[in-house]
């Protein structure tokens, strides 16, 4: 009988596409397991429509923040039905917490695989009854990831991570309405935003940075936002004296120049990134996902280690000041950042020095500087 394995990795987008190794692994050992995936709402969109994904679920959180006593009545007692249908066999818990641990245990998995020791947090370590503590030696959270396939008889060497991100056709048709023909220009992506103002590099010097590379060669550069983001576009708009934001546009502007990207979906963003030369942001779900597809990427990290949670691959480079010490317990992690590695403390020099050695290596010498 083929396996019926349930990955758990409810949220954040950048940590989802940090798991997406495990389904491709998975599907490379087992081609016809029947792979089910619980998320949240945030990451349905980056998972729905999966090829290699028989069957995704998603948390109603929205209704459990609006209502608990009634969530737990309706909808949360639903998918627990609905995990219990499909009869897995293994669930695969990537988040580590409590609550991802107990939808293990709601779907009544015999085998739910969790992390051991620090990498397990809260309860999730009592309610997984297989655990399994990384090797030392693997850093980075995707490597630390597929460690939890080792009890399943699957090792994954470094040079087999694929990353198998999903654009829908509908989206890249999308991406061509906003990009249109014109590719006289190399496309460079920033993402000024992030979850965490921790995360985020002053807007002001992707501006600055946008300016200088324009000095260079005419790139056609695109702000990427989302919901809230549009003050920080300003903000980098200003800096690089280009027009003012009109965020109504479908399209994005023909020939060189800085300009907002239309209002996207994740897919969109995807199908977008994929026609850059050059992507350039923060710690946040965006970057990780010019790094899945194995874009040039220039990431500025702050208060999280870069050897651990930052972009994977060999075609990314981080810019991170120094190894960033833990939050204290008392503190809120969102909110602290060590001070030595504060984004204000990283210079429009350095990430700029950053974008042309990868423009040198990955688009030619022409690409990174002006004739």
């Amino acid at each position: 009988m083929a396996p019926r394995v349930l990955i758990i990795r409810l949220s954040a987008l950048g940590d989802i596409l940090h798991a997406l190794p495990l389904l491709d692994a998975l599907k490379r050992r087992w081609p016809d397991a029947f792979i089910g995936w619980l998320t949240e709402p945030a990451g349905a969109g980056l998972l729905d429509g999966h090829p290699l994904i028989d069957r995704l679920h998603v948390v109603p959180r929205r209704e459990w923040k609006a209502n608990r006593w009634r969530a737990l009545r309706g909808p949360l007692r639903a998918l627990a039905r609905d995990l219990r249908s499909q009869h897995y066999d293994t669930a695969i818990d990537a988040q580590g917490l409590t609550k991802s641990a107990l939808w293990g245990l709601a779907a009544r998995a015999p085998r739910r695989i969790g992390f051991a020791g620090r990498e397990s947090r809260e309860l999730a370590g009592l309610l997984n009854n297989e655990r399994v503590l990384p090797a030392p030696d693997r850093l980075h959270v995707v490597e630390r990831n597929l460690a939890l396939l080792q009890p399943l008889g699957i090792h994954v060497r470094s040079n087999e991570i694929h990353f198998p991100v999903h654009i829908p056709a509908a989206a890249r048709t999308r991406a061509d309405r906003i990009l249109g023909e014109d590719e006289a220009f190399p496309l460079i992506v920033m993402n000024p935003g992030a979850g965490w103002a921790t995360k985020i590099w002053p807007p002001e010097r992707y501006g600055q940075l946008a300016r200088r590379l324009l000095e260079e060669r005419p790139f056609r550069i695109a702000l990427a936002w989302g919901p809230g983001e549009e003050p920080l576009v300003r903000a980098a708009l200003a800096a690089a004296q280009a027009p003012p934001a009109d965020f109504t546009l479908d399209t994005l502007p023909t020939g060189p120049g800085l300009s907002p990207l239309p209002v996207t979906t994740f897919p969109e963003l995807a199908a977008v990134i994929e026609r850059a030369t050059l992507f350039v942001g923060g710690d946040t779900g965006p970057t990780h996902l010019a790094a899945a597809l194995a874009k040039p990427t220039v990431a500025v990290m702050g208060p999280l280690d870069a050897r651990r949670n930052g972009p994977y691959g060999p075609g990314s480079v981080t810019i991170q000041h120094a190894v960033p010490r833990r939050a204290p317990w008392w503190a809120n992690h969102r909110k602290w950042c060590d001070p030595r590695t504060d984004l204000r403390r990283v210079t429009v020099d350095e990430v700029l020095a950053a974008c042309r050695a990868m423009l040198d290596r990955y688009a030619g010498p022409a690409a990174g500087a002006s004739p």
